[in-house]
This record gives C-alpha cells, structure tokens and sequence, in this order.
C-alpha cells in the first residue's frame, strides 16, 4: 500500500467522491479552514494506483508552544471497512502525528454507531472511544438528513402537515426568497445569526468564517445563500454547500419579530429545491440540538421537532475516537474540552476552533 500526500485539487476531489467522501473531506472546506488558522494535510492510500482511502487531516498549533491538534474531520473516506486499509492507513498517521508534535488526533467517522465491526476495527488499531455525546470542535453525532430522491410532491408528504401549510402561506402571503453572492448580503445574513444566536444561545464564528465559506463554496457555485424578504425587511437566511450527493445545510438566522412569515420552512425547500437540481438526493439538517435520543423536554428539543418536521431521518455516528500521543497533555485537553467555559475564556472558542 502507497501512502502520500495529495495535493492537486480536482485529482483529491475525483479521488474522495469515489470513495463516498463528504464535504469535509473536500478540498474546499480544507481552504476554509486554513484561512482560520487550520493547516489541512490530505492523505491518499493506494494499491497498485486505485485509491482505497483518503483522509483530511487539519492541523492547529496550540499557544505556548504545547503542541498541535489534529482533526480528521469524519475519518477515513473509502475502504474503512478494511482491517488492511485501516491498520496500513492508522500507523502511518501515528508516525504522521508525532512529526507534527500533535497531543492528539481525533476522527469522528459518519459511520452509524451500531456498525461494531468499525468501531472494533478502529479500537483494535490504538484508538480510544469517547463516551462523549457531543464535542464543541468536532461534528455533532445526532444529525437529520431529509431523503430529498422522491418527487418534489413525496418529498412533500413526507412533511408534517403544519409545515407543508407553512412552506404555501408564506410563498402566498408574498415572502420573497432571493439567491445571493455578494459580501453585503453574507453581512446582512450575518446580522440574522447573531440575532438568533443571542436568543437561542449558540456560538458563532467570526464573520470572516461566512467570507470564507463564500470565497471557496458559494463562488465556486458548491454553495448558496438564500435570503428571505417580506414586505422590503430581511426575515430570514440559511447557507447551503454541496459535495456529491448531499447538500449541507450549515447556517441559518431569522429575525424572531417575523416568526410568523415561516421564512424558515419556505428556505429551506428552497434550500432542497437547488440541491435537486444539481444532482443532490440527501439534504442534511446537521443537529438534532438534542441528546440521545431525543426526549420531549430536554433542551433543544424544539429545535428537533422543527427538522423532524421536513420528514428527517435521525442518523446517529459511532462519535469521536482519539489517537494518542503526548498522554499528559491529552489528560488536560481532556479536562478543559468537558469543561467548555475554561476553553472560551482561553482561547475564545468560536475564532480558535
């Protein structure tokens, strides 16, 4: 097996699609990470010339000089169903991390948690498994994915009542959905996601995260910003990319004093609408906002209740496996990672991860 780095970037995004890769994988979320301070390293197995894996590492060196963080953002692409691919694919990025002076590298592969065979196949290679049911860095493990390969009008039936009601009312009462690009309508959405995350109390990125994503996904036509307008005010926006076969859903805002236009519902169709019409028939939700299961009462819930509402599946990953390597710097990682608020106030969570 031939292990090496790739670095030519339709030759990686050929390679990944092949191997049912994801948009974390792809050479462009790479690029948007590195404007942020990430170093994305991406890593190709081979025999004989056919690919059989692929892996984007991304790189953050830590202050003080203590090291670095490793992230295979969702693991090994291809054949990690292969103890070969897998043994040949791990030791090589061991040897990888200690060059890099890493404390650790993290994979958190999509592959469902009651797959066994994948878990014992990482486990077996010297990967620890978390009992964590989130972590504020990696990919969320409860994720609703709409089957948008039907018809528009299965899609539609596969829908709550309440929403499809939704989706008609505010196209009918005159909501105006409108496909942006340019950078003042990325500050205009960026207003909506600090509005809404003020109430809602989740973290946002810095705004040169959005110009980011703008720069390497939307202006590369991999991604959209849909804004909703209803009577000449900005209600509502999401931002969408694609890679493959899957459209992901990555931010959306509203504007809380206009929650009865149901901007949001008729986005997001919108939002599914496109991702049909560039060969997409998944639509990623991303969180559930829950734990696992999810349980009417915990918080979070609504938001849950809301994607269940598109008639979404609930896909829950095997989590979050770490490769060790400095083992006392690990143990303290470790403590401050499930202590979020020392991380905030150190590293000012939303710009350093």
């Amino acid at each position: 097996m031939q292990i090496g780095f790739c670095t030519n970037r339709e030759a990686w995004n050929r390679v990944v699609l092949n191997l049912r890769g994801t948009l974390y994988h792809s050479w462009e979320w790479g690029e948007v990470r590195r404007a942020e301070g990430w170093v994305p390293w991406r890593i190709l197995a081979s025999v004989d010339g056919q690919p059989r894996g692929s892996v984007q590492i991304l790189e953050r060196r830590l202050p003080m000089g203590v090291g670095s963080l490793l992230d295979a953002r969702r693991g090994i692409a291809g054949n990690d169903n292969d103890p070969l691919v897998v043994k040949e694919m791990v030791a090589w990025l061991r040897a990888f991390a200690r060059e890099r002076n890493a404390i650790l590298l993290r994979m958190d592969p999509e592959f469902p948690d009651v797959d066994e065979s994948r878990k014992s196949t990482l486990i077996a290679n010297g990967l620890r498994l978390l009992p964590d049911q989130w972590s504020f860095w990696n990919m969320a493990r409860s994720n609703m994915v709409v089957d948008i390969g039907g018809t528009e009008q299965e899609i539609l039936r596969k829908m709550r009542p309440k929403h499809r009601e939704h989706i008609k009312r505010a196209l009918r009462d005159g909501l105006l959905i409108q496909t942006e690009s340019e950078v003042p309508q990325f500050r205009e959405f960026y207003d909506l996601l600090l509005k809404s995350s003020e109430r809602q109390g989740f973290l946002v990125r810095a705004f040169d995260h959005l110009l980011h994503v703008r720069e390497n996904l939307v202006a590369k036509e991999r991604g959209l910003l849909l804004l909703a307008r209803k009577d000449d005010r900005t209600v509502a926006g999401v931002v969408c990319a694609r890679f493959g076969t899957t459209c992901h859903y990555l931010y959306g805002g509203f504007d809380w004093g206009a929650r009865r236009a149901h901007a949001t519902e008729a986005l997001h169709w919108k939002a599914m609408q496109w991702a049909r019409s560039v060969g997409c028939t998944r639509y990623d939700l991303m969180a559930t906002g829950t734990g696992y299961p999810p349980n009417e009462g915990n918080r979070g819930y609504g938001l849950y209740h809301f994607k269940k509402g598109f008639g979404a599946d609930l896909n829950y990953s095997a989590g979050y496996f770490d490769m060790v390597v400095k083992l006392p710097q690990y143990h303290l990682l470790r403590f401050a990672e499930q202590r979020p608020r020392l991380i905030d106030s150190a590293f000012k969570v939303c710009s350093f991860f």
